[in-house]
């Protein structure tokens, strides 16, 4: 028996006594959680809001209001995982690179600022023609395929497409960044075994001298594009330095593309599996921001995010201690019914408090803007051209993944 089925089993044995002892149990290793975590987000919510998992030696926040201000209290719950003092915690380790993402401030502020200078308005507003140009061909190539697998052949390719476009490397660079993202991905998981933590850290290392190659070549270089700006900021020494360029550009890069993509994906399946939203979206194509921010509520590409306590907080009565993991489950956040009116209903109209799915605070994600974009452009595009957009498969299956929910496939029937 592999070393996976071992893990599993252990989990489920300890998630029937933590069940037994408090109500709810979060087991992140479970095929059904990983397909449909929903209602275990409700039981936790109801029971267990504050859980201790003996499953992951960490706590588990699960209602909007906790979640929300754990994210945006940095100064007692930290993203660096450094400061973790427990060893029973399963939460991802420290990783080999700095990235942006896993410091705090004053560190974190400083490099923000440096990766606010690849997303101004006027660097968004010129990347609006290719992300038209390749939205509109890839739902013509659709059309004319008829059956499709909608996250290879639309949603992958598009946000693959757009972020080389965004680092100025040629679309020849594809096959490279597909294999280096899928591996690099794992390293943030709960369930990842050790050989995909190994290959994650061999891409980091194939990725890191990727770029800083490119870095040294474009330290003059005049272009707007990612990489070239960043290449310019730190040959100046003016705020970052050309390692820390060198990993942000691999966040940028691979964040860009996972949580894009998974956007994409779980948004048409929303869609298809209502009907009644998709023909309103039809009929009034103007509500597509909307509709992106209530696919980003209710089936989120980023279901989980993670901090340490670096003091005690008490969060409902209960003592998180320093040192202490978090999971943060924006997934359950997003569908509190203290928070949304009918949360298990998808309503592309619906009004109300904000969605966790892309961070709050200081580490709101910096690429959100980009995402909706791309977001906006191949659901407008879909719906305008094709007549017809259908599942070919009832069940269509998710990733084994904790923290990056998305399907496998989506295989769809579409005509023009």
């Amino acid at each position: 028996m592999n070393r996976r089925r071992w893990r599993s089993l252990g989990a489920h044995a300890v998630s029937i006594g933590e069940k037994a002892r408090s109500g709810a149990t979060y087991n992140p290793l479970s095929r059904s959680v990983i397909q449909s975590p929903y209602e275990t987000y409700a039981r936790l919510r109801r029971r267990s809001p504050v859980h201790r998992s003996a499953i992951l030696g960490s706590w588990v926040l699960t209602r909007y209001e906790d979640v929300l201000a754990a994210a945006k209290d940095h100064e007692r719950f930290s993203n660096n995982p450094r400061w973790r003092e427990t060893t029973r915690s399963v939460l991802p380790p420290a990783p080999d690179d700095y990235s942006i993402l896993l410091v705090d401030p004053p560190e974190h502020t400083r490099l923000r600022r440096c990766a606010a200078q690849a997303f101004t308005k006027a660097r968004l507003e010129a990347l609006d023609d290719t992300i038209a140009h390749t939205a509109a061909e890839l739902i013509e190539r659709a059309a004319r395929r008829r059956t499709i697998d909608w996250i290879a052949e639309v949603a992958e390719p598009l946000a693959m497409r757009v972020m080389l476009a965004m680092m100025g490397l040629s679309e020849n660079e594809y096959g490279r960044w597909e294999a280096w993202s899928r591996r690099r991905a794992r390293l943030l998981e709960l369930i990842a075994t050790r050989r995909e933590r190994k290959a994650a850290h061999i891409a980091g290392s194939e990725i890191r001298r990727y770029f800083m190659t490119l870095l040294r070549q474009r330290t003059q270089s005049s272009e707007n594009d990612a990489i070239g700006t960043l290449a310019r900021l730190a040959a100046a020494g003016e705020g970052i330095s050309m390692v820390e360029a060198c990993d942000m550009l691999s966040v940028l890069m691979i964040a860009g593309n996972e949580t894009t993509t998974h956007l994409i994906g779980n948004g048409m399946l929303a869609l298809v599996r209502h009907r009644e939203q998709m023909q309103r979206l039809r009929e009034e194509p103007d509500r597509v921001r909307d509709a992106i921010n209530e696919m980003l509520r209710f089936d989120s590409p980023v279901q989980t995010d993670f901090r340490i306590a670096k003091a005690d907080v008490i969060v409902r009565g209960r003592t998180i201690r320093t040192g202490d993991g978090a999971i943060l489950l924006t997934g359950s956040a997003n569908r509190d019914e203290a928070a949304f009116e009918n949360p298990d209903t998808f309503d592309i109209g619906r009004k109300g408090p904000r969605h966790a799915s892309l961070g709050h605070g200081v580490h709101q994600c910096i690429g959100a803007e980009l995402a909706r974009m791309e977001a906006g452009a191949i659901f407008t595009e879909a719906l305008r051209t094709l007549g017809t957009i259908e599942l070919t498969a009832r069940e269509p299956y998710y990733r084994t993944s904790t923290v990056i929910r998305g399907l496998a496939a989506l295989p769809l029937r579409v005509a023009a």
